[in-house]
């Protein structure tokens, strides 16, 4: 799998590309308060409203500018990737684990199980999580990990129909029916059978998914709801008050959601070649 997603990179530059905006971000998360040049919640009045370093009267001290406060806008944009992004990553990642879980048990062991599992992705189906993620936080109050609980919660949905999909699939195949029949358990015959072979679908809608919980998360944030001042959302918000006069405090942060969206989508195309070759054959 390792191989096949380097060699689809090697002939994919939009796809290196990708990985180069990912690893960035996520050397930000990771690394952030070290590298960040200034404290991103530091007020400085006498330092309000710079401009970026390549405009007339701007500083490379603060490279993309400060804010009416006078806070670093790059170093704000640099610890907003561990909110912005982590929740999207911690969001995607109990989907992942609870969608793939009913999903195997839904296409795997079928009858009563499938029936009820998939009438439950119905109902989630039939609800926009941003109004649920709304409602949570009305009963429950802002906070981060309220969100993430949302998104894991009700965007398992999606990994439970592709997993059931591909399940109903790989059940019918000649080695997993001769595991069976040779009195295999299903517990062992999911783990060394099916989940392997569900992997690459898996990882395709997970990055996909990742884009497009970075984007609720900063739609929450620009709205308040999420309870932390230092996200990209929240940045936008907070800039888009002075784009007449300050146009780079909202752009910013609005240009490092793009990028991170676009990078995860791009790497979900990466992903999806390698999973159905015939995707790449048929664009080229």
């Amino acid at each position: 799998m390792i191989k096949k997603i380097l060699a689809e990179l090697k002939a994919n530059p939009l796809g290196q590309l990708a990985v180069l905006v990912i690893a960035l971000v996520a050397v930000a998360i990771l690394f952030g308060p070290s590298i960040t040049p200034h404290d991103p919640e530091h007020f400085s009045l006498a330092q309000r409203n710079k401009p970026p370093a390549f405009l007339a009267g701007g500083s490379w001290t603060y490279v993309l500018g400060t804010d009416t406060h006078g806070r670093d806008v790059f170093s704000r944009i640099i610890i907003g990737a561990r909110v912005s992004l982590g929740t999207a990553v911690a969001g995607v990642a109990i989907s992942v684990l609870i969608g793939a879980t009913l999903g195997l048990v839904a296409g795997f062991l079928g009858g009563l199980w499938d029936t009820v599992i998939m009438r439950l992705v119905d109902v989630l189906l039939s609800i926009p999580l941003i109004l649920m993620a709304l409602l949570v936080v009305a009963i429950m109050g802002p906070s981060t990990l309220n969100i993430i609980l949302v998104m894991g919660g009700t965007g398992w949905i999606w990994h439970a129909r592709i997993v059931r999909g591909n399940a109903l699939r790989i059940r019918e195949e000649q080695y997993v029916l001769a595991a069976r029949a040779s009195g295999g358990r299903a517990a062992s015959i999911i783990w060394r059978h099916v989940l392997p072979n569900l992997l690459a679908p898996l990882m395709v809608t997970a990055s996909m998914q990742v884009g497009y919980f970075i984007i609720l998360e900063s739609g929450l944030s620009f709205f308040g709801v999420t309870g932390s001042t230092l996200s990209w959302g929240w940045d936008i918000a907070f800039g888009r008050r002075y784009l007449a006069s300050a146009w780079w405090i909202a752009t910013f942060p609005g240009v490092a959601i793009f990028l991170a969206v676009l990078a995860f989508n791009l790497l979900g195309d990466v992903l999806r070649d390698v999973a159905d070759p015939t995707n790449s054959a048929g664009r080229s």
